[in-house]
């Protein structure tokens, strides 16, 4: 608004500037053309009363004498012509009667001066009521003439006897009037040029400018500036619309969300020029594949939106989205290298009557989000189950605020059990949510959700501090173990926030045990290896969880600083039934043999797994057949009466359950 509003001015300024320029110039004209004739004017005045002076001195101006001295004496018209511009005079008595006339035949002899002589103008000036000077200029095709007539009184002691009209020649001052006028003029001009003239341009220039800047503003906030796509504004602004529209239609309205897969480590890798190439390839594809009435747009970094207009039914909108997922995910070339990239694309169906903008957005990002968890390269329509999915999130993440500061979190502790001594060497640090209404909440829900909405940070921070407190009244040297998220990497303060709670618990660092997974690792960066090691400068042990379930796995062992490597679950349960798995369980525990590292078991629940991998030297074991999570008071009960620890025997024919 505020560079509308300074345009306006910009162009009132400018007009008030031309209007100054010329009001100016026509003054100056006017100025010129008024000084120009009172100049010819007082010059005519002054010529003549030289010339009568001269006259009357020589002349006997006897009343009875006077038309015979002025006939007998017209010769000296002619002797003064070369001091005298006077051509030519009327004498008239006093009674206003033309009685002599000299000089006119003999003079300017010719038709065009007894033409000017002869005008009605001249005529009119030969009365004897005209006492001042007038300027007349007449303009013919051949040629152009300039006099003044001077009337003056003529007297005799003090006796008035009549009048002289004296015409006098000003050609020569009228040219050069003229001339000097138009040096004067252009002079003038050019300051106006230069005063108002170029201020104008200049201001002109800005005018454009701030129009194309204008035009400029308004293009780019409706309309992304790579892609050349509308925006989320504009989207938003046309699905409102359409909306509004939709009833009267007779075809059924999509709304369809695209999302780029793995478009960070696309930038990662290629750079983020090859990203940009990627998002255009996907602009042009989504051009050539949009019908009329469609519209597109580029809602987020890696996002697009679209709007289906007027499609028969889901299974067109199925069939139209099937194609463009096949086009958008063809291989293309970027600087000599060949790239492709998949999609996952959400889609929702707007309902028979008009409804709102954002419940149809929500739902085609609840359809999206479905396609993600599930590994992406897939297209999916929303169903209800999506938004009761949705809507339970929305209140567990809010229960989960308030979890924090209501105390409804505890620990529980699980032994780990040192296969040699069949005794209990340390415990891990099992959160546990205990809901006011639902009850107990499993981890495998609230924790994802936690670490998505970055809850885990102050959640990871209260299980460090409570097992360091806890673990500091066992019985020396039992450890605690506990689990740290990569979100709690993110802020980079995990070594003074473990040194802060050993320093205030009292619990010695190496009775501190760290797991951090392999999802950590993987988009690991300096950093990362950096709070490792200062971790490890501070006594405390570093263990991997989940070992085997990531990408890679055998390269972080030589990168980074683990004392502890555990098996993941999924491996010790079906190592007995699958002779492959078996075989990667006895590499894990051959490598950490030779480099050096405790191999820990997870989830071992039966005598068989126990047996197996006491067999192949696996240090450490941890599961439900040894025993389950108990609260920190059982678990000091538990430590108060002995650290030797034997299997559990099962139940009679009761199922072993997976460890939490």
């Amino acid at each position: 608004m505020s560079k509308i509003i300074s345009l306006k001015r910009d162009l009132m300024t400018m007009m008030g500037l031309v209007m100054l320029g010329i009001c100016v110039l026509g003054l100056g004209v006017m100025s010129a053309a008024s000084v120009k004739e009172n100049q010819l004017m007082h010059d005519g005045h002054a010529e003549v009363k030289r010339w009568a002076s001269k006259l009357t001195n020589s002349l006997d101006l006897n009343p009875e004498a006077a038309h015979h001295t002025f006939f007998n004496h017209t010769f000296y018209l002619k002797q003064s012509s070369s001091t005298s511009r006077v051509f030519a005079f009327d004498v008239f008595d006093k009674n206003g009667k033309l009685f002599h006339s000299a000089g006119l035949s003999d003079w300017y002899p010719g038709e065009s001066i007894t033409n000017l002589l002869n005008s009605p103008v001249t005529r009119h000036r030969r009365s004897l009521g005209q006492q001042t000077a007038q300027l007349h200029t007449l303009e013919e095709n051949t040629q152009t003439q300039n006099y003044a007539s001077v009337a003056m009184p003529f007297y005799a002691n003090d006796s008035h006897l009549g009048t002289i009209i004296a015409f006098v020649d000003q050609a020569e001052q009228t040219e050069y009037l003229t001339k000097s006028f138009k040096i004067i003029a252009g002079i003038t001009g050019l300051l106006l040029l230069i005063g108002v003239g170029i201020p104008s341009l200049l201001m002109l220039v800005r005018t454009k400018e701030h129009v194309k800047t204008q035009e400029r503003v308004s293009y780019l906030s409706g309309h992304d500036e790579m892609t050349g796509l509308a925006n989320r504004k504009s989207f938003n602004e046309h699905l409102h619309a359409t909306l509004t529209q939709n009833k009267k239609r007779s075809g059924k309205l999509f709304v369809v969300i695209i999302d780029i897969d793995r478009f960070k480590q696309i930038n990662d890798a290629l750079g983020h020029s090859a990203g940009d190439s990627v998002l255009r390839y996907m602009t042009e594809s989504l051009k050539s594949n949009i019908h009329d009435g469609d519209y597109a747009a580029r809602i987020g970094s890696d996002q697009f939106a679209m709007t289906l207009s007027g499609v028969k039914s889901k299974d067109h909108a199925v069939t139209f989205i099937a194609t463009l997922k096949e086009a958008l995910s063809a291989p293309f070339w970027i600087n000599g290298e060949q790239v492709s990239c998949t999609v996952s694309i959400g889609c929702a169906m707007a309902p028979d009557r008009a409804g709102e903008a954002t419940i149809l957005m929500r739902h085609a990002n609840l359809a999206l989000g479905r396609v993600k968890s599930d590994g992406g390269n897939a297209f999916k329509f929303f169903e209800q189950d999506m938004d009761t999915a949705f809507i339970r999130r929305r209140d567990c993440e809010a229960d989960l605020r308030r979890a924090i500061d209501s105390d409804q979190f505890e620990l529980n502790y699980q032994p780990l059990v040192d296969l040699k001594s069949q005794q209990i060497c340390g415990y891990e640090a099992l959160i546990r949510w205990n809901h006011p209404r639902d009850g107990r909440v499993s981890p495998g829900f609230f924790i994802p959700l936690a670490e998505e909405t970055e809850l885990i940070i102050p959640i990871g921070e209260w299980v460090l501090w409570q097992a360091c407190k806890d673990a500091a009244s066992w019985a020396k040297p039992l450890k605690v173990s506990v689990n740290l998220s990569p979100v709690q990497f993110k802020r980079g303060n995990i070594v003074e926030l473990v040194k802060d709670a050993l320093e205030i618990s009292g619990l010695e660092p190496e009775r501190l045990e760290v797991e951090i997974t392999e999802s950590l690792l993987i988009s690991s960066t300096g950093k990362v290896a950096e709070t490792l090691h200062g971790l490890r400068d501070l006594g405390v042990s570093i263990a991997m969880d989940d070992f085997g379930t990531g990408y890679s796995s055998l390269s972080y062992i030589s990168c980074f600083p683990f004392n502890k490597i555990k098996i993941d679950k999924s491996f010790v349960q079906s190592m007995t039934k699958d002779t492959a798995i078996l075989g990667i369980v006895k590499c894990i525990i051959a490598m950490g043999h030779s480099l050096g590292v405790i191999i820990t078991a997870e989830g071992v629940e039966t005598a068989e797994q126990n047996r197996i991998l006491k067999g192949l030297g696996c240090e450490q074991i941890q599961g439900y057949l040894y025993g389950r999570p108990v609260d920190a008071s059982s678990c000091r009960k538990r430590i108060g009466k002995a650290l030797k620890i034997s299997p559990l025997k099962p139940a009679g024919n009761r199922k072993a359950v997976s460890a939490a």
